[in-house]
C-alpha cells in the first residue's frame, strides 16, 4: 500500500493537512504552559518578620521577608499601618512603624486594593516595665459648632483615654501648626474651640533613656494634637498645658518684678498669668495687689506684687507650672499684654 494515496491520505487513513495541524497544536500546548508560568501574576507571600519581639518605643523598624513583593505594597501590624514600605527586593522590605502599644500583632500584606497575605501573631511588642500613669492636660477641642460644644461637658468619657473634668467658654477656633520651628495660628472658618481640662491615662516609656508620656502614638507636649473618641465621634484636641494629677491649691506669693518703668506700669490687679496660652483654664496665678514702682535708674525699675497662685504640692515642695517654686525662684509673669521676669520673695500659707 502507498504511503500517500491519491487523496493525500497518509497510509490511507490520515489527511496530511489535518496531521500537520494536529502536530502544531501538540507543540503549542507546552509552549503555552511555559508562557503561563513565565507571565502569570505570582501571588505575594510573607515568610518572616524580624525582629519578632520588640520593646515599646516611639519608632520600631521591622524587616519582612517573603516572595513576589512589589514596591507598591503596604504592610500593617494589626490595624496600624507602617509609615512606609521600603522595597529592597522581591524578597525583602523594611517597615518603619510609629509607636505600637504592647501586645501581639498579625503582620498583614496589602496590595493597592486588598489584603494579600497574613502572618498570624508574628510580632510581639513587650511593655517597657514602667506603669501607666495619670496626667491633667489643659487645651481645647476644635472644629466644633455650638451644639457639639454643649455635648462635651464635665464627665464626658474619651474612649479609654480618660475624661473631661472641666470646660470653659467656646471661642473662635484657631489651630496652631508648625511652620519650620515656629508656631502659627490658623483660623478655622465658622468653627468654635472649647477650652477643656482632661484627666488622661498615659503610658510612660523610656525613649533613648528619656521617660516620656505616650497616648496612642503621640508624645504629650505643649501644642501636641490628640484625637479622642467623644460623644461627637472622633474629635481633635490641642494641648496647651500639662501637669500632674495632684490637686491645685491657692497659695499667696509675693514677687519683685524688674523691668522698664513703662512696662511695670502695665501690671494691675486682676491680671492673669496663663503661661502664654490663650486658654482661660491654663491660669497659673492672678495679680491681687501691685505696690508702688521704684525707679532704680533711667532704664530700670522694680515693683512688688502679690499673686494668688495655683500650686501643687509634690514631694513636700510647691510646683508652679510644674516647676519647683521656693523663695528666690525666678518665674515669668505672662499675660496677654506683657511678659515680665521676677523673683519670689515670700510664699504664704494655702488658702482654705
Amino acid at each position: 500500500m502507498a504511503i500517500v494515496d491519491e487523496r493525500g491520505r497518509l497510509f490511507g487513513r490520515w489527511n496530511l493537512l489535518d496531521l500537520a495541524v494536529l502536530v502544531l497544536l501538540a507543540g503549542l500546548i507546552p509552549l503555552g504552559y511555559a508562557g503561563y508560568l513565565l507571565f502569570r501574576d505570582q501571588p505575594p507571600t510573607l515568610v518572616s518578620v524580624s525582629p519578632n519581639n520588640v520593646r515599646e518605643s516611639q519608632e520600631i523598624l521591622l524587616t519582612v521577608k517573603g516572595t513576589n513583593l512589589r514596591p507598591y505594597m503596604r504592610v500593617s501590624a494589626g490595624t496600624q499601618q507602617a509609615r512606609d514600605f521600603v522595597f529592597r527586593s522581591t524578597e525583602e522590605a523594611e517597615l518603619p512603624f510609629a509607636s505600637l502599644p504592647a501586645g501581639r500583632y498579625d503582620i498583614v500584606l496589602y496590595d493597592s486594593a486588598q489584603e494579600r497575605f497574613r502572618l498570624k501573631e508574628a510580632l510581639t511588642v513587650s511593655p517597657v516595665g514602667l506603669p501607666p500613669t495619670e496626667v491633667v492636660v489643659v487645651g481645647a477641642f476644635g472644629n466644633l459648632d455650638a451644639a457639639g460644644a454643649a455635648k462635651l461637658a464635665p464627665g464626658a468619657r474619651l474612649g479609654g483615654a480618660g475624661e473631661v473634668i472641666s470646660v470653659g467658654k467656646p471661642v473662635p477656633d484657631v489651630t496652631r501648626v508648625f511652620s519650620g520651628s515656629k508656631l502659627i495660628g490658623v483660623p478655622v472658618a465658622s468653627a468654635l474651640k472649647l477650652p477643656a481640662a482632661l484627666k488622661l491615662h498615659c503610658q510612660v516609656r523610656a525613649d533613648r533613656g528619656t521617660p516620656v508620656c505616650i497616648i496612642g502614638d503621640v508624645t504629650l507636649s505643649p501644642s501636641a494634637f490628640l484625637i479622642f473618641e467623644t460623644p461627637l465621634g472622633q474629635t481633635g484636641f490641642q494641648v496647651d498645658q500639662i501637669r500632674g494629677p495632684q490637686p491645685l491649691q491657692q497659695v499667696p506669693i509675693t514677687m519683685r518684678l524688674a523691668a522698664r518703668q513703662s512696662v511695670l506700669a502695665q501690671v494691675k490687679p486682676g491680671d492673669i498669668d496663663t503661661g502664654g496660652a490663650a486658654n482661660e483654664l491654663a491660669a497659673l496665678s492672678r495679680v491681687e495687689r501691685v505696690g508702688a514702682i521704684r525707679a532704680l535708674s533711667e532704664n530700670a525699675a522694680e515693683v512688688e506684687v502679690r499673686l494668688m497662685a495655683s500650686l501643687q504640692r509634690v514631694d513636700d515642695r510647691w510646683l508652679y507650672d510644674s516647676a519647683p517654686l521656693r523663695v528666690g525662684s525666678a518665674i515669668v509673669l505672662r499675660t496677654a499684654a506683657y511678659e515680665i521676669s521676677g523673683i519670689v520673695t515670700e510664699i504664704g500659707a494655702p488658702q482654705q
